[in-house]
Protein backbone atom coordinates (compact mmCIF):
# COMPACT_ATOMS: atom_id res chain seq x y z
CA UNK A 1 0.00 0.00 0.00
CA UNK A 2 1.30 3.46 -0.37
CA UNK A 3 0.50 6.92 1.92
CA UNK A 4 -2.67 7.32 -0.45
CA UNK A 5 -3.59 3.97 -0.22
CA UNK A 6 -3.72 4.29 3.65
CA UNK A 7 -5.18 7.21 3.22
CA UNK A 8 -7.84 5.99 1.11
CA UNK A 9 -8.37 3.03 3.23
CA UNK A 10 -8.55 5.83 6.35
CA UNK A 11 -11.69 8.15 4.19
CA UNK A 12 -13.57 4.79 3.71
CA UNK A 13 -13.38 3.07 7.28
CA UNK A 14 -13.85 6.73 8.93
CA UNK A 15 -16.63 7.97 6.35
CA UNK A 16 -14.12 11.47 6.30
CA UNK A 17 -14.86 11.87 2.39
CA UNK A 18 -16.15 15.21 2.40
CA UNK A 19 -14.68 18.15 1.19
CA UNK A 20 -12.89 19.77 3.11
CA UNK A 21 -12.44 16.47 4.93
CA UNK A 22 -12.52 16.80 8.85
CA UNK A 23 -8.88 15.80 8.96
CA UNK A 24 -6.04 16.98 6.64
CA UNK A 25 -3.90 15.15 4.31
CA UNK A 26 -0.76 16.74 6.21
CA UNK A 27 -2.32 15.35 9.50
CA UNK A 28 -2.87 11.65 8.23
CA UNK A 29 0.73 11.66 7.12
CA UNK A 30 1.90 12.85 10.08
CA UNK A 31 0.20 9.71 12.05
CA UNK A 32 0.83 7.19 9.29
CA UNK A 33 4.69 7.81 10.04
CA UNK A 34 3.79 7.91 13.62
CA UNK A 35 1.69 4.68 13.36
CA UNK A 36 4.29 2.82 11.30
CA UNK A 37 7.02 3.64 14.19
CA UNK A 38 4.74 2.44 17.01
CA UNK A 39 4.50 -0.73 15.01
CA UNK A 40 8.11 -1.25 14.80
CA UNK A 41 8.54 -0.09 18.63
CA UNK A 42 6.23 -2.57 19.55
CA UNK A 43 7.29 -5.98 17.55
CA UNK A 44 10.69 -5.23 16.32
CA UNK A 45 9.66 -5.52 12.83
CA UNK A 46 12.26 -3.90 11.09
CA UNK A 47 15.61 -6.04 11.17
CA UNK A 48 18.62 -4.67 9.74
CA UNK A 49 22.39 -6.06 9.27
CA UNK A 50 23.42 -4.39 6.03
CA UNK A 51 22.64 -0.50 6.63
CA UNK A 52 25.81 1.18 7.61
CA UNK A 53 24.86 1.78 10.95
CA UNK A 54 25.44 -1.69 11.43
CA UNK A 55 28.88 -1.37 11.49
CA UNK A 56 30.60 0.68 13.56
CA UNK A 57 34.06 1.90 13.71
CA UNK A 58 35.76 1.18 16.85
CA UNK A 59 39.29 2.97 18.10
CA UNK A 60 42.06 1.44 20.41
CA UNK A 61 41.37 2.59 24.16
CA UNK A 62 38.09 4.18 23.28
CA UNK A 63 35.44 1.72 24.60
CA UNK A 64 32.73 3.51 23.80
CA UNK A 65 30.55 3.23 20.59
CA UNK A 66 27.36 5.89 19.61
CA UNK A 67 24.81 4.30 18.10
CA UNK A 68 22.23 4.85 15.24
CA UNK A 69 19.49 6.70 16.47
CA UNK A 70 17.30 4.63 14.53
CA UNK A 71 18.75 1.52 16.20
CA UNK A 72 15.75 0.33 18.89
CA UNK A 73 17.51 -2.97 20.26
CA UNK A 74 20.79 -4.60 19.17
CA UNK A 75 20.04 -8.56 18.50
CA UNK A 76 23.47 -9.78 17.90
CA UNK A 77 26.65 -7.97 18.18
CA UNK A 78 30.73 -8.96 17.17
CA UNK A 79 33.97 -7.58 16.00
CA UNK A 80 34.81 -7.71 13.17
CA UNK A 81 38.18 -9.39 14.03
CA UNK A 82 36.59 -12.13 16.17
CA UNK A 83 33.53 -14.45 15.40
CA UNK A 84 32.38 -14.70 19.24
CA UNK A 85 29.53 -13.23 19.78
CA UNK A 86 29.49 -10.06 22.62
CA UNK A 87 26.96 -10.48 25.47
CA UNK A 88 24.88 -7.46 26.89
CA UNK A 89 25.32 -6.67 30.36
CA UNK A 90 24.63 -4.13 32.97
CA UNK A 91 27.23 -2.23 35.23
CA UNK A 92 25.58 -3.71 38.14
CA UNK A 93 27.32 -7.27 36.61
CA UNK A 94 30.49 -5.56 36.86
CA UNK A 95 33.58 -5.48 39.29
CA UNK A 96 34.01 -1.93 41.09
CA UNK A 97 37.28 -1.01 38.71
CA UNK A 98 36.02 -2.81 35.32
CA UNK A 99 36.67 0.57 33.38
CA UNK A 100 40.49 -0.20 34.00
CA UNK A 101 40.09 -3.60 32.24
CA UNK A 102 41.45 -3.91 28.51
CA UNK A 103 41.81 -6.70 25.87
CA UNK A 104 39.69 -8.32 23.39
CA UNK A 105 35.82 -6.77 23.99
CA UNK A 106 33.09 -10.21 25.06
CA UNK A 107 30.48 -7.97 26.20
CA UNK A 108 29.11 -4.72 25.64
CA UNK A 109 27.20 -2.27 28.67
CA UNK A 110 23.93 -0.63 27.50
CA UNK A 111 23.42 1.30 30.43
CA UNK A 112 26.48 3.36 30.40
CA UNK A 113 25.77 6.64 28.19
CA UNK A 114 22.37 7.53 26.71
CA UNK A 115 22.42 6.47 22.88
CA UNK A 116 25.72 4.22 22.75
CA UNK A 117 26.93 1.26 24.41
CA UNK A 118 30.30 0.66 25.99
CA UNK A 119 32.50 -2.11 25.45
CA UNK A 120 33.90 -4.55 27.52
CA UNK A 121 36.75 -4.79 27.98
CA UNK A 122 38.04 -1.31 26.62
CA UNK A 123 39.74 -2.61 23.31
CA UNK A 124 43.20 -2.67 22.43
CA UNK A 125 43.19 -2.78 18.85
CA UNK A 126 41.02 -1.31 16.69
CA UNK A 127 38.44 -2.75 14.11
CA UNK A 128 34.48 -2.25 13.42
CA UNK A 129 31.99 -3.55 15.76
CA UNK A 130 29.40 -5.63 14.02
CA UNK A 131 25.84 -5.42 14.65
CA UNK A 132 21.91 -7.46 13.61
CA UNK A 133 19.67 -4.80 15.14
CA UNK A 134 15.84 -3.88 14.94
CA UNK A 135 15.46 -0.28 13.73
CA UNK A 136 12.53 2.06 13.04
CA UNK A 137 12.13 3.16 9.80
CA UNK A 138 14.87 4.94 7.70
CA UNK A 139 12.62 7.99 6.58
CA UNK A 140 9.02 9.12 6.76
CA UNK A 141 6.88 8.70 4.17
CA UNK A 142 5.54 12.07 2.64
CA UNK A 143 4.50 11.66 -1.31
CA UNK A 144 1.47 9.68 -1.98
CA UNK A 145 3.45 6.96 -3.62
CA UNK A 146 5.52 6.71 -0.38
CA UNK A 147 4.66 2.75 1.12
CA UNK A 148 5.73 1.94 4.69
CA UNK A 149 8.93 -0.48 4.84
CA UNK A 150 7.26 -3.07 6.94
CA UNK A 151 5.81 -5.97 5.09
CA UNK A 152 2.91 -5.01 3.06
CA UNK A 153 0.51 -7.63 5.26
CA UNK A 154 0.86 -5.06 8.29
CA UNK A 155 -0.08 -2.17 6.27
CA UNK A 156 -4.07 -2.55 7.04
CA UNK A 157 -3.15 -2.10 10.92
CA UNK A 158 -1.66 1.10 10.37
CA UNK A 159 -5.02 2.56 9.38
CA UNK A 160 -6.44 1.69 12.65
CA UNK A 161 -3.48 3.35 14.40
CA UNK A 162 -5.10 6.81 12.36
CA UNK A 163 -8.29 5.97 12.87
CA UNK A 164 -7.47 5.50 17.23
CA UNK A 165 -5.90 9.08 16.45
CA UNK A 166 -8.18 10.87 14.55
CA UNK A 167 -11.31 9.73 17.48
CA UNK A 168 -8.97 11.17 19.97
CA UNK A 169 -9.13 14.49 18.46
CA UNK A 170 -10.74 16.89 20.79
CA UNK A 171 -12.81 17.98 17.74
CA UNK A 172 -16.89 18.39 17.68
CA UNK A 173 -15.95 16.70 14.14
CA UNK A 174 -14.22 13.44 15.03
CA UNK A 175 -13.97 12.95 19.31
CA UNK A 176 -15.64 9.95 19.43
CA UNK A 177 -13.37 8.01 22.62
CA UNK A 178 -15.49 4.52 21.88
CA UNK A 179 -14.44 4.09 18.31
CA UNK A 180 -10.74 5.28 19.34
CA UNK A 181 -10.54 2.86 21.59
CA UNK A 182 -11.98 0.50 19.58
CA UNK A 183 -8.84 1.00 17.16
CA UNK A 184 -5.92 1.15 19.28
CA UNK A 185 -7.64 -2.30 19.95
CA UNK A 186 -7.47 -3.49 16.81
CA UNK A 187 -4.08 -1.87 16.70
CA UNK A 188 -2.84 -3.81 19.87
CA UNK A 189 -3.79 -7.08 18.00
CA UNK A 190 -1.75 -6.51 15.93
CA UNK A 191 1.45 -5.18 17.16
CA UNK A 192 0.94 -5.38 20.93
CA UNK A 193 0.94 -2.92 23.52
CA UNK A 194 3.41 -0.19 24.01
CA UNK A 195 6.10 -0.75 26.14
CA UNK A 196 6.87 2.20 28.75
CA UNK A 197 10.63 3.05 28.13
CA UNK A 198 10.80 1.37 32.10
CA UNK A 199 9.63 -1.53 31.06
CA UNK A 200 11.57 -1.76 27.85
CA UNK A 201 14.88 -1.01 29.69
CA UNK A 202 14.04 -3.53 32.06
CA UNK A 203 13.27 -6.36 29.67
CA UNK A 204 17.18 -5.50 28.16
CA UNK A 205 18.15 -5.95 31.82
CA UNK A 206 16.83 -8.44 32.27
CA UNK A 207 17.76 -10.25 28.79
CA UNK A 208 21.25 -9.31 30.08
CA UNK A 209 21.23 -10.94 33.73
CA UNK A 210 20.28 -14.35 31.75
CA UNK A 211 22.77 -13.92 28.54
CA UNK A 212 26.09 -11.99 30.13
CA UNK A 213 28.39 -14.89 31.72
CA UNK A 214 31.44 -13.08 32.83
CA UNK A 215 34.59 -15.59 32.06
Amino acid sequence: MTLDDLFDEYREESGDSGTPPFVSDTWLTKRANEAEREACRRSGLLIESVHAMCTVSVTAGDPVVALHKKIIDIKKARMSSDSQELYPITISQLSLDWENDTGIPSHYVTDYQSGAIRLYPTPTTSGDLILTVTRLPLDDMSAGTDEPEIREEYHDGLVKWMLHRAYAKQDADCFDPNKSARALAEFEREFGQRKSARSEQWMRERHEINTAPIA
